[in-house]
């Protein structure tokens, strides 16, 4: 009889559990659908701030924090890990040192489980000599929030062109302007490699 009354009480508190764990996903899943797309905007923007400063520091810990576990990156001819990608940019690049990453979001939209963002890179090195690289990169890359962080869940390069040799981007303003004329259909692959850098590191 003992014994009955104890499973009973086992199984009971198992239920509560699994309501409460219910009701929690159901609070993220309302969560995320009733964020607007400035909402969303805001928190994949604020996401980026940091992820540049990683970049550019070689930061590992915020990779590891920031990468899903699921997490891969697909670039032009092949296709990287999560264990890959922050192996890679964990350390010096080949060809120079990275001195500056922006990103800014160019567009965001909702899915049944996250956000896609479509966002700009750009990206400066110093390469051995004084020489200076510029590359421009479109990419597009899943969010995700899991127990209340934000996450990028992949991320896709569609859009790639680097500039060395003396040569400079030809846009206005290179420090602020966003490029959004180099965004191709989905499904197509621009790139351009130039100079030096054409069969250099990618990450």
């Amino acid at each position: 009889m003992m014994k009955g009354k104890i499973n009973m009480k086992k199984l009971i508190l198992l239920s509560c559990l699994f309501l409460f764990a219910l009701v929690i996903l159901q609070i993220s899943a309302q969560d995320r659908l009733t964020l607007t797309a400035a909402e969303a905007r805001k928190i994949i923007t604020d996401g980026y701030r940091d992820w540049d400063r990683g970049r550019v520091a070689l930061d590992r810990k915020i990779f590891e924090e920031m990468l899903a576990p699921g997490f891969y990156i697909q670039q032009p001819g092949r296709k990287l890990t999560r264990q890959e990608f922050i192996d890679g940019i964990s350390v010096d690049r080949p060809d120079g040192k990275l001195t500056r990453y922006d990103t800014t979001v160019l567009t965001v939209q909702s899915t049944a489980d996250g956000w896609i963002a479509i966002i700009q890179e750009k990206v400066e090195i110093e390469a051995p000599g004084g020489n200076k690289g510029y590359s421009l990169r479109i990419t597009r890359a899943g969010w995700k929030q899991e127990d209340n962080r934000w996450l990028i869940t992949y991320a896709e390069t569609i859009g790639h062109e680097n500039w060395t040799g003396g040569a400079k981007p030809p846009f206005p303003d290179w420090e602020s302007t966003p490029v959004t004329s180099h965004i191709p259909d989905k499904g197509q692959v621009m790139v351009r490699y130039c100079g030096l850098y054409a069969n250099a590191h990618r990450g």
